[in-house]
């Protein structure tokens, strides 16, 4: 096994630029070991990063060591009684830092945004910035990371990139608090021995306590869409050392309940702010504040006077006006759900009026859709053999082979066959070029199943090149339909024209459904099957289960085609 160069780790596939920081500078730099990510898997980027990150290392050692010299004689020089003039130039510093970091904040917007659309691969390898996990939530959280799941399997690129902006940022205050609860203030004495020569120890600490204030708050304003200017930034009166302890972490504020009233309008304005949703969420949301606000009357211009009993007669007259069952529980009272709990987050309401409001569903007799059966799939790959164009002779082998979603291998490119581990696989992942998956656990490799192999697949992709394997381009624009989108309906309604009228049975995820079957009747088990067919039982301990590539194989070989 190779060494790796000196200051280069590895943590999970990922190369780390990992130093230790000189003894002189120990002092003034706060710690003694730096481990920083180099958001890269390759390694020969990874020694490019490290070289770049070593001269830059080294420079700012360097730039220290002349600052503390020059500090340490200043701080020699400056007679104590001198450190009020000193203090008296914090506000026009923490006015400056302000400004500062909003620049900062936007030049590293438009850099974030342009990588990303120039290199979507970039942005989903995590190269540009760690995405976030459901381990980056705490609870009540849960709706931010499913609605970012949801972000993901529309691919709107756009209100990815918006959403990631605001990840990153909500960290840094998490961070940020962190800091000013535990009084880890070292980031921020360096800057400010940096800002101000001069300073001692005491008034050191108290510039960077403005400072770590002065950043979050201004991170808070960005976040609540209202981000500071030069001149709106009220100058800070610096505090005296003594009064740190009472000022760095102040109690939150109660809850206004006895403040203004909060309409409807303005929470459902607050959270569309916030969350940014979809152009389609946005549309059918709309659509239901109307009818809320229409039924409560009222009590729609404060949301705090809406009570369990208002919701429960809202839902009884859903029910009356027929509506389906999915659709109240869903998109009604989901949306409402949705609202009342962030209004609760923002600390506006006390307690959510729709808890454990739901509609009982009773699935009727007849209704359920079913899976193709092995005659109907030896007949429709029968067919899909004797066809010319490739999206009719490979995508019905293909769903039928892995049990994939027809989209999900309708966009498939040449560079997503590989192989791993001695075996052909398939990369179901998002398509560079703006194709998008369901959600997180769509995301997976799967093992060419045998029967594809026979029939020539492979070939068909070594013909193909790199490229889109069933479309000619895509317009690589997140906000508009992908083009495999039109490669599927049309696979749909050509399996129709070929005999399959069953309604009940999906033309393209009837495949889906027999494969499921066919896995349960052989023996593989669910879990694996879920690993094969993309799919999440919702479970804690899927987390931390990963099924091998040889394990799948073994299913797959299992799992017999119906024959030509």
């Amino acid at each position: 096994m190779k060494m790796l160069p000196d200051r280069l780790m590895v943590r999970n596939g990922t190369f780390y630029f990992r130093l230790w920081i000189p003894k002189d500078i120990v002092p003034v730099y706060g710690r003694q070991l730096v481990v920083t990510s180099l958001r890269t898997k390759d390694l020969k980027t990874a020694k490019t990063r490290l070289a770049r990150k070593t001269v830059e290392a080294e420079e700012q050692f360097e730039e220290l060591r002349s600052k503390s010299q020059g500090a340490n004689g200043a701080n020699e020089a400056t007679p104590a009684a001198d450190q009020d003039a000193l203090r008296a130039t914090f506000p026009r510093i923490v006015s400056q830092h302000a400004l500062t970091i909003r620049d900062r904040e936007f030049e590293q917007r438009a850099a974030f945004y342009a990588e990303a659309t120039r290199e979507p691969r970039r942005l989903w390898s995590g190269e540009l910035m760690a995405l976030p996990t459901p381990a980056h939530f705490g609870h009540g959280e849960a709706d931010a990371y499913t609605y970012f799941d949801h972000l993901v399997a529309e691919g709107d690129l756009d209100k990815i990139i918006g959403f990631l902006n605001q990840f990153r940022l909500k960290e840094r205050v998490r961070n940020l608090k962190r800091m000013r609860a535990t009084g880890d203030v070292e980031e921020f004495v360096i800057a400010a021995q940096e800002r101000l020569a001069g300073l001692n120890d005491r008034s050191a600490v108290s510039l960077a306590r403005l400072l770590l204030d002065t950043e979050l708050s201004t991170i808070e304003a960005i976040l609540g869409g209202d981000p500071i200017a030069a001149d709106q930034v009220a100058p800070l009166s610096p505090a005296p050392v003594s009064d740190v302890a009472k000022t760095s972490n102040p109690p939150p504020s109660p809850l206004p309940l006895e403040g203004n009233p909060v309409s409807i309008d303005a929470i459902f304005e607050k959270w569309e702010r916030e969350t940014n949703p979809s152009a389609s969420t946005l549309s059918s949301w709309r659509g239901i504040v109307r009818d809320l606000k229409s039924f409560l009357g009222p009590k729609a211009n404060d949301i705090r006077t809406v009570v369990a009993a208002d919701i429960v007669a809202w839902k009884d007259k859903l029910v009356r006006d027929k509506k389906a069952a999915a659709t109240i529980s869903r998109g009604y009272l989901g949306c409402a759900r949705a609202l009342f709990r962030f209004a609760i987050a923002n600390q506006t309401m006390a307690t959510d009026p729709t808890e454990g409001i739901k509609v009982i569903r009773k699935a009727k007799a007849g209704t359920r859709m079913l899976g193709y059966t092995n005659d109907e799939v030896a007949k429709l790959l029968a067919l899909a053999t004797e066809a010319k164009e490739p999206w009719k002779r490979w995508l019905p082998w293909l769903a039928a082979a892995t049990g994939s979603r027809i989209g999900e291998v309708a966009q498939l490119h040449g560079s997503h066959v590989t192989e791993e581990e001695g075996y052909a696989v398939l990369k179901i992942q998002p398509a560079s070029d703006a194709g998008s998956i369901k959600n997180e656990s769509s995301e997976r490799t799967v093992p060419i199943h045998p029967a594809l192999i026979e029939a020539g697949f492979l070939e068909f992709v070594a013909s193909r090149g790199s490229g889109p394997l069933f479309y000619s381009r895509s317009s690589g624009d997140p906000k508009r339909k992908h083009a495999s989108k039109g490669v599927s309906n049309r696979l749909g309604v050509w399996i129709r024209s070929c005999g399959f009228r069953d309604s009940r049975k999906a033309p393209n995820h009837a495949l889906r459904h027999w494969f499921k079957t066919e896995a349960a009747r052989v023996g593989v088990s669910d879990s694996v099957a879920d690993a094969i067919q993309g799919h999440s039982d919702g479970s804690s301990s899927a987390v931390y289960r990963h099924i091998g590539i040889p394990v799948m194989v073994a299913a797959l070989e299992k799992i017999k085609l119906p024959p030509r």
